[in-house]
Formats: C-alpha cells, sequence, structure tokens
C-alpha cells in the first residue's frame, strides 16, 4: 500500500471515530425528565453504591433515530459520555447548558447511558437531563403499507354501505405510522335516512371518549396524585368522605371500609347503571320501567349525586367479585375533586392538557370554542333509542356535541369520572405515549414507572383488569386488542365506539375512534341499544387493531387472503345465526364484497372469484 494511500485510510478512519455528534447551546432547560443525574455522585451521598460501576451507568427509555441529552458541565475534558456503548464526541462549553443529538446512537425501547469521569479533577461536575419521547409524524413512509391500504378500502366501503364515521392513529416505535380520517360528522338525518351532505370528518374532528374518558382523566389524574404522594390507593374512601359509611342494617356491608384500590379494581360492590338521572329506572320490571321505583337515588343535579352515590345499595360484598361500574368512576371523580380542590375537568387541563398543548381535549366541547360540526355526532334521537326509552329532560334531537352517557350529562352536568371527555386520535396518541414513554412526554413527568407498573399490573382474581386499566391477558381482550398485541397490553373501549390500543412490549399504540351509535336502532323491541353501526367490523375494534399490528409493506397476498376468509366467514355467521340476518349484517357482508372487488387483481381473490362458494355468497347478497 502506497504510504498516500494509508494516509487517506488513517484520515478517514480518524475522522469516524472522532465524528462530533451536533451540540447547540439552550438556556436552563425548565419542566421534569426521565432522567436528571449530576456527575459524579460524592462519596459520601447516600445515593453512593459501594458496588462503584452502578454510580456512572444508567437507562432511559428512548426510539431509534430520537434523541436528546441536555448537558451542563464545569470542565468539559473531565468526562466520558457513552450511549449504548458508543462515544459521543461532542464540541462541549464550559458552564453553559447545551443539547447533544443522540439520535444517531439510540434503540427501541431502553437505552444505556454511561456517564464517567476520567481526570482528575476533583471539582469536575456534569449534570445531564434526558427528555421522554415525543410523538413524530413518519406516516409518508408507510404509504405503501397494504394493512393500511386495506384498513382504508374496508372502512371507506362500509361507510358507502351504512357505517358512521372513523378517525385512526396508529403510532410505533415514537412515530406516527398511519394518520386517517373517514366519513362525516352525522351520518344519518332525523328520518334515519344516510346524508352525505354533513360536514366531512377531519384529522381534528372531536369524538366523543365514553368510558375513554375513565383512562385520560380519572386514571390518568389518579396515577398523577399517587406519584405525588397525595393520595394513597389503600386509603379508605371513608377517610376522605367520612359520610361514605353503610347507612342501612338491611343492606350488604361494605362502604365503611371500601378502599380506593378496590374501586379501581371494579369490585367495590356497586351496580353496574343505577340511572340516577331516571326516577322511574327499575331493572326488575320487564321494560326496565315503574312509576318513582328509583326516586330514592334520582338526582339531575351534580351537587346532589354523591350523597346519591353513599346511598346506593351494595350488590356484593367489596372485594367478593368483580363488576364493571360507572358508579366506580363516578365516585372516583369526585375522590379527585376533594383531595385537589378542583374540578376534574380543570385538575386535568392544568396538569396534562395544557402541558402538553393537546387543543382538541377538552369536557363540554361547546363551551369551549367549538362548534356542533367540529364534533362528531352521536345517537340521532337524544338518549331516546328511537323513542323506546323515556325519562324526564329526556333529549330528542341529534346529540352533537355534548356526551351521549345520561348519568354524565343529566345529573353530572357533563363532567364526570365515568364519561364526558372529548378528544381527537392525534391528541389521544399523545396521552398514550405517556404510558408508553413509562410516565412522561417531552420535559414533563406525570407519574413515575413505579406507579404505573402499579396501575396497569393483572388483577390476581381477573387479568383482564388491572387498576383501571383493561389487560390482554393471553386471549381475554383478544376481540378488542387484537390477538398479535402482547399479552402485557392495556387499554379501554367506549360505548359510543371508541378504542384505545397500548402495548408495551411492542411500543405500538392504536387509537380508534368511531361513533357507531350516529345510525337508527336496529329493532328497538328486540333491543334498543343494538344500533347498526354496530354491526359493521370497523365498529368492532379487533380488525382495524389487527391489521395495524400486523403492519408490513409487502403483505398484498396475505392481505387477500385475509380478506376472503373473512368474507367466507361472514357468509357462514350469517347462515348460521338469524340474529346476524339484520339489514346491517348484509350491509356490512356487501362492504367485504366491495373490496373483494377493489382487490380483484389479486391472485388470491382471483382464483376465489371462479370458485362455487363466491357465487354463492354473491348469490346471498344479492338476495337481500
Amino acid at each position: 500500500m502506497s504510504s498516500v494511500m494509508f494516509c487517506i485510510l488513517f484520515f478517514m478512519s480518524a475522522c469516524v471515530l472522532e465524528d462530533k455528534t451536533d451540540v447547540r447551546e439552550i438556556s436552563s432547560p425548565k419542566g421534569s425528565y426521565q432522567l436528571s443525574q449530576s456527575y459524579p455522585i460524592p462519596a459520601t451521598d447516600e445515593a453512593f453504591d459501594s458496588s462503584l460501576l452502578t454510580n456512572q451507568m444508567e437507562t432511559f427509555y428512548g426510539y431509534k433515530g430520537q434523541g436528546q441529552l441536555l448537558i451542563k458541565t464545569n470542565d468539559k475534558e473531565a468526562f466520558k459520555i457513552y450511549v449504548n456503548g458508543q462515544e459521543i464526541f461532542a464540541d462541549l462549553s464550559n458552564k453553559k447548558w447545551q443539547q447533544i443529538d443522540i439520535s444517531d446512537f439510540t434503540k427501541n425501547g431502553d437505552n444505556n447511558l454511561q456517564v464517567s469521569r476520567v481526570a482528575s479533577n476533583n471539582k469536575a461536575t456534569m449534570n445531564i437531563k434526558i427528555p421522554y419521547p415525543v410523538l413524530k409524524d413518519n406516516t409518508k413512509e408507510y404509504t405503501d403499507d397494504d394493512n393500511f391500504k386495506l384498513i382504508d378500502q374496508l372502512i371507506n366501503a362500509e361507510i358507502k354501505n351504512g357505517f358512521t364515521s372513523a378517525q385512526l392513529v396508529v403510532a410505533k416505535n415514537g412515530n406516527i405510522i398511519k394518520s386517517s380520517a373517514y366519513g362525516n360528522v352525522n351520518a344519518y338525518d332525523q328520518q334515519d335516512r344516510p346524508q352525505k351532505d354533513s360536514q366531512q370528518v377531519t384529522k381534528n374532528t372531536l369524538y366523543d371518549l365514553a368510558s375513554n374518558t375513565k383512562m385520560y382523566a380519572t386514571n390518568y389524574a389518579i396515577q398523577k396524585l399517587v406519584s405525588d404522594g397525595k393520595l394513597n390507593i389503600e386509603q379508605k374512601v371513608s377517610e376522605i368522605f367520612p359520610d361514605f359509611k353503610d347507612k342501612r342494617s338491611d343492606e350488604i356491608k361494605g362502604k365503611d371500609d371500601l378502599t380506593i384500590k378496590e374501586i379501581l379494581q371494579h369490585q367495590a360492590g356497586f351496580p353496574a347503571d343505577p340511572q340516577y338521572h331516571n326516577k322511574n329506572y327499575d331493572p326488575d320490571a320487564e321494560d326496565q320501567t315503574t312509576p318513582d321505583a328509583n326516586k330514592e337515588l334520582y338526582t339531575q343535579d351534580r351537587n346532589e349525586v354523591m350523597e346519591k352515590i353513599i346511598a346506593t345499595p351494595l350488590e356484593y360484598t367489596p372485594g367478593t367479585e368483580t363488576m364493571y361500574s360507572d358508579v366506580d368512576y363516578m365516585l372516583l371523580g369526585f375522590i379527585i375533586e376533594e383531595v385537589t380542590g378542583q374540578r376534574l375537568d380543570e385538575y386535568m387541563k392544568q396538569n396534562y392538557y395544557q402541558p402538553l398543548n393537546l387543543q382538541h381535549t377538552t369536557f363540554k366541547p361547546l363551551e369551549h370554542h367549538f362548534s356542533k360540526e367540529q364534533i362528531a355526532a352521536t345517537e340521532l334521537h337524544g338518549n331516546t333509542r328511537d323513542g323506546a326509552v323515556d325519562f324526564d329532560n329526556i333529549r330528542k334531537n341529534t346529540v352533537q356535541g355534548e356526551v351521549h352517557d345520561e348519568k354524565a350529562f343529566y345529573s353530572m352536568d357533563g363532567i364526570s369520572g365515568h364519561a364526558g371527555l372529548f378528544s381527537n386520535a392525534k391528541d389521544l396518541a399523545v396521552l398514550t405515549q405517556i404510558t408508553l414513554n413509562k410516565g412522561g412526554y417531552g420535559n414533563q413527568q406525570f407519574f413515575s414507572e413505579d406507579t404505573m407498573d402499579q396501575f396497569i399490573k393483572a388483577k390476581d382474581t381477573d387479568p383482564s383488569f388491572g387498576l383501571g386499566w383493561r389487560r390482554k391477558g393471553q386471549q381475554l381482550y383478544s376481540w378488542a386488542f387484537s390477538p398479535l398485541a402482547n399479552s402485557s397490553t392495556i387499554g379501554h373501549t367506549g360505548w359510543t365506539g371508541t378504542l384505545t390500543v397500548i402495548d408495551p412490549v411492542n411500543h405500538t399504540s392504536v387509537v380508534l375512534l368511531t361513533n357507531t351509535k350516529n345510525s337508527p336502532v336496529v329493532d328497538k323491541k328486540k333491543d334498543p341499544n343494538d344500533f347498526i353501526g354496530d354491526h359493521f367490523l370497523t365498529g368492532q375494534y379487533g380488525l382495524i387493531a389487527t391489521l395495524a399490528f400486523d403492519s408490513q409493506k409487502d403483505d398484498q397476498a396475505a392481505n387477500n387472503s385475509k380478506l376472503v376468509d373473512m368474507f367466507d366467514s361472514k357468509y357462514r355467521y350469517m347462515k348460521a345465526n338469524q340474529k346476524a340476518q339484520t339489514s346491517a349484517d348484509y350491509a356490512q357482508l356487501q362492504s367485504l364484497l366491495d373490496v373483494v372487488d377493489e382487490r380483484k387483481n389479486g391472485k388470491e381473490i382471483t382464483d376465489f372469484m371462479k370458485t362455487k362458494r363466491f357465487k354463492e355468497i354473491t348469490a346471498f347478497v344479492a338476495n337481500d
């Protein structure tokens, strides 16, 4: 090798070894961080570990292609910094805060940080802060993903055949990889006829989250209060509300000793739905109505609801059963308000939504500068179930911009721990990312990782429940969260048609917002709670979540096979179940046929269309 070539190669290798990482000076960092540490840890400090190496090693949560270190030192030559074993070369200045880009060194999940003092300067110190990851838009990289194309085809076909509307955001490894909006904010008119001239859904359209309120208002509030040491889940409710006690000798006992933890676990003993808003509610009557049957618990005044909850008879001894109940979260909402001295919506706005700059997350949106056209509508005829239900002050016009849930609207003035929050999918993706980040976002920590672990841990008696969170377990919640999600996956559903899924192992979240109840009731005499929108696959969650988790670029053949199987399975299900032979089910089957036709150039589809089975199914659809 010539000496010239040797020098060139040596120079190039030196450049690779000493390539400087981007650094920029910043003002003093504010906020709270996932890691905030001073080096070296003084030997006299109680945090100093005699095993020595542990004093210079830390982990932080991050993603490949993103990440910063915020650094301030009084001796830039005294320390060496490594991320995942790779040395960070940077032009540091003394005594100034600087931001170092470490995106070339990070990986998905836990990352290693090493800060070693290598000079003999005993006065040398270095302060390091690491922000939590934030979501970045990377949807352009996934435009050729066939799973996402199939999602678009399925949802659009279902909307064409009678489904309502949807928003979808999928995030993976700190990137938004899918963000879409479908349909119109109000799918049907007051005569139950499909309408196409209402405002189109955009990515900014708000949806009524229903029971997802429980997670992104109430649970998040409690997790922060627990992390801040302001609330203990082992506390008895009676320690916070002295009047919360057993009152009558002829009722099941348990209120005196009921803890916050038991409420979070949905084992508090309360009935699922006592309908405080309806004084004629009678669960024992054939039509659930008897004049004044619920008079003792009836109120449409938020100031009276707490005393009605105290008066509500328990259905079982707390801790002996699991029964999902809205009352649990109404009570938790009042506990938050008592502990903080703030109404639930005000506390969450101040401590979560404003710090995160969430512009589309609020209770009572019509009072916060949103118009009806910016909000997806829910039930077409108020809360009447197409005229099958009646009670005092019942709404009869299309519900749009007001919370649909009856207890939340009539009894709680739109602000409750169990329902009332509105948001869009992109804002919710940020809220799900807090949990994926183990408690924070950017320069904001909302709760500690220890607190998060405590809340998402499986309940001993039912692994589909954590503290408030619903859990996938092995298969218990696969129908909504997808069988492809890890068993530790958590999330929640909402009665209006909303779903959030958080998979901490695969660093993935799925937010699907729909308004399935913005459609006519199928048969109000048979079931006044069965809406046309509920019969479409989009509103049943699992299909969309599974395709989102299965996202890959080169899987058209696999997806065509999935579609053929779904088309055949829907036909078999309808043939085997008379209850599934409604006009809505035929419309859903037609939607699948439309997508089959749209993808007919695929070999798997072409082969299927030549079969006797395909002709049999198409004839079945045509005979509806």
